[in-house]
C-alpha cells in the first residue's frame, strides 16, 4: 500500500544555485547529494520544513535528466511515493491500467501516459 509522499523531483541546471535560492526563500537544507554518472545526473535531497525535494542536475548529455532539461527546461519531473509492498502495489497498478516503465527490487516508475500525465516513482520503504 502507498503510505505517503516521499519527495518531489525537479530538474535543475545547477544544484548549488537552486539550493541557494531555495534556502534564501524557504529555508531549504541539503540532506545529501550523490552523483550517478551512469544515469547522467547528480541528485541532491533537500528538506523544506517536513517536505523533501530531489534536485536533479545533468552530468553530460546522455541520460533522462540531460534530455529532459534540453526538451523541457528546468522544473517539475516526478512525484516519489513510498510503498510498504512494492510487488503488491505494482500488481495493483497494472490491474488498474498503469504501465510500469522500469522496475527494480526497491523502485518502480509508472508511465505518465497512464497516470494523468505525471511520472510517479514508487519506492519501497
Amino acid at each position: 500500500m502507498i503510505t505517503r509522499i516521499n519527495h518531489v523531483g525537479m530538474v535543475v541546471k545547477n544544484i548549488d544555485e537552486t539550493l541557494k535560492m531555495l534556502s534564501a526563500l524557504f529555508g531549504a537544507k541539503e540532506i545529501g547529494r550523490k552523483a550517478f554518472p551512469e544515469l547522467g545526473q547528480t541528485s541532491c535531497l533537500v528538506a523544506i520544513g517536513d517536505s523533501k525535494y530531489e534536485l536533479m542536475e545533468p552530468i553530460g548529455s546522455e541520460g533522462v535528466v540531460p534530455k529532459f532539461l534540453e526538451k523541457n527546461g528546468e522544473g517539475f519531473h516526478h512525484v516519489s511515493l513510498l510503498s510498504d509492498d512494492l510487488a503488491a502495489d505494482c500488481t495493483n497498478f497494472e490491474k488498474n491500467g498503469a504501465r510500469i516503465l522500469t522496475r527494480g527490487d526497491k523502485m518502480a516508475f509508472l508511465h505518465p501516459k497512464t497516470t494523468g500525465g505525471i511520472l510517479y516513482e514508487i519506492a519501497e520503504e
